[in-house]
């Protein structure tokens, strides 16, 4: 059993007329509408950048059959190759192996003094909840498309199971009897990733956190029946009555198909039989001359409200995460890392089937031959080592030659490619490729401080649209939600683990603040230890700073910069090493 945990204030729906009902969802429902018709060509390159990625071939050759039978139609994965490097370097640089990706400050002496604690038990729930693993695909979807979404809940699962429960009598256990107990084996948050296209944005905002959203999804009757949260279900029908398809599912399966996988006709289709399309809205809403601030609002198939109350989280913020990845003045919505590059890759793979089927030409030479010649038979001709073709006169047939050269498509098709990636960053140099020809040294390190200022860049950008926003809506809903001591384990990093308590009160008395660290701590320790080899340099050169300065000590801090922690296991105590050297100079001489 599993649910999301909402607030306990009762709907308003008891005090909206059935007039103020219609108004209402017909208000959620013309919003949908125009904001996905304000997106038509935003959702359109969405979807070419997901078939760039996914290498589809039939959205690029979509001409008749008959004119490409026997071509070439191949996508070449340069894009997939830049998102992947993209990805897994952001990736790597926010989660740093061995790395607490954030810390938490108090905002008050009293505070900092419970910083740690909170910052274990958060980090806890974050493991629980697979966050890391999670938000690699809420970055992937940013990097292909430019904006992503999770919807971020706080949620309670509980489960039902049969045990053996002593009896006592006289405080003597005389046997036992089975028993039904349901135990709670999740309470915290949940980071699910959302599909852009089911995801919309008032497009007159500028910000996401004052902006009106409305989220699309697919409910089943017996899972919104089972929610207290929902209201006026008992005239609910299924999917049958609900709104048409619009050009987002179309988008989502055109996605689907790039993939390979294809759409079930609706008459075979099982998953949709008991399918509600739920409108979810979160925001401002007027009825009438009243305004609803802060409020969600649940329509069903267009026409009936489910759901209308304050926003149950007593935060006030929207359980979703929203960010872009290029972000545009003035604008909502992002680009992606690929997006300005979709020409460039229709026409790598252009110049890549045309190189293909000239040479394809070249190697199976086609041939004319004359109609007049009554002893050759073309039907019959069959080109192999040792074939004999009957003809009348040897001017019959006549190989057609074609161009074989092939460097100029080859050199065209490199250039391309470095152009591709200096546009997204994913430059070999940077992300630890071979190094592209014909570039001198200066133009080499220009392009690695470009595409390092740029990642980091957009480190931060993520970092503070993302990362920051989601710790602060778990900590606020976990001052909401944990009712109960909570007990965690802790594990250090000498290999021990520690057993640690969380009370609610010390919970909701604290006010803290949240810093990302993953990326800033592994640039700091990288030049760190840059700054301390080259001091090891210098101290060994010099042997009058030697005798001043503790070697092993030095070299210790070296050893954990590198990322080991077993330096007491490696190095040996002082004292053992003045042990060993007496016993191997007894006499103390020079």
């Amino acid at each position: 059993m599993s649910e999301e945990l909402l607030s306990t204030d009762p709907s308003l729906l008891q005090f909206l007329s059935e007039e103020q009902q219609r108004e209402l969802a017909s208000s959620v429902a013309g919003d949908f509408r125009r904001w996905k018709q304000s997106r038509v060509r935003l959702e359109s390159k969405w979807r070419e950048c997901w078939e760039a990625y996914l290498c589809e071939v039939k959205s690029l050759y979509a001409d008749p059959v008959d004119e490409t039978v026997g071509l070439s139609q191949v996508a070449r994965p340069v894009l997939y190759e830049a998102v992947e490097a993209i990805h897994a370097n952001l990736l790597n640089a926010l989660f740093p192996a061995n790395e607490r990706f954030f810390s938490v400050a108090g905002k008050s002496e009293s505070d900092h003094q419970n910083a740690q604690v909170i910052e274990e038990f958060l980090r806890g729930k974050l493991e629980d909840a697979n966050f890391i693993e999670k938000y690699a695909m809420f970055l992937k979807q940013a990097v292909v498309i430019g904006n992503t979404v999770a919807a971020v809940p706080w949620r309670k699962q509980s489960r039902i199971r049969r045990v053996e429960q002593p009896v006592q009598l006289f405080g003597v256990t005389v046997g036992y009897q089975r028993v039904v107990r349901e135990d709670v084996v999740y309470n915290g948050p949940e980071f699910e990733v959302l599909d852009m296209f089911d995801f919309l944005i008032d497009p007159n905002a500028t910000n996401f956190r004052q902006a009106k959203v409305i989220h699309k999804v697919d409910r089943s009757l017996r899972e919104l029946k089972s929610n207290a949260a929902y209201h006026n279900l008992d005239q609910l029908n299924p999917v049958k009555d609900g709104f048409a398809t619009d050009l987002g599912d179309a988008n989502k399966a055109s996605k689907r198909r790039a993939f390979g996988l294809d759409e079930l006709p609706l008459e075979h289709s099982t998953s949709n039989a008991d399918q509600v399309k739920v409108l979810e809205a979160w925001g401002d809403f007027v009825i009438g001359d009243q305004v609803f601030c802060n409020y969600v609002c649940a329509i069903a198939n267009e026409k009936t409200v489910i759901r209308f109350e304050p926003n149950p989280y007593d935060c006030g913020l929207k359980p979703f995460i929203f960010t872009g990845f290029i972000p545009v003045p003035n604008e909502i919505y992002g680009i992606g890392a690929i997006e300005k590059s979709l020409g460039l890759q229709h026409v790598i793979n252009t110049l890549t089937n045309q190189k293909l089927d000239v040479i394809n030409l070249s190697i199976n030479n086609p041939f004319t031959y004359l109609i007049n010649d009554d002893v050759f038979d073309p039907d019959t001709m069959v080109t192999r080592p040792g074939a004999l073709i009957p003809v009348k006169d040897h001017d019959t047939l006549r190989p057609i030659q074609y161009l074989n050269d092939f460097t100029v498509a080859f050199t065209e098709i490199a250039d391309l490619k470095s152009e591709i990636q200096e546009a997204t960053g994913a430059l070999k140099y940077f992300v630890g490729g071979d190094s592209l020809q014909g570039r001198t040294a200066t133009e080499v390190n220009a392009l690695v401080n470009g595409g390092t200022q740029k990642f980091s860049s957009f480190l931060s950008h993520l970092e503070k649209t993302s990362l920051e926003p989601f710790l602060r809506i778990v900590f606020e809903n976990a001052k909401q939600f944990i009712q109960e001591t909570e007990n965690f384990r802790v594990a250090c990093h000498s290999g021990r683990t520690q057993y640690k308590k969380l009370s609610p009160a010390l919970l909701k008395g604290a006010e803290c603040c949240f810093h990302i660290d993953g990326s800033k701590g592994a640039l700091f320790k990288e030049q760190e230890l840059r700054s301390l080899t080259a001091f090891l340099q210098l101290v060994e050169s010099n042997p009058a700073i030697q005798a001043q300065v503790n070697v092993p000590a030095l070299f210790k801090k070296i050893y954990r910069r590198l990322g080991f922690t077993d330096e007491t296991e490696i190095f040996k105590p002082i004292v053992q090493l003045a042990n060993e050297q007496v016993q191997s100079n007894p006499e103390g001489g020079s």
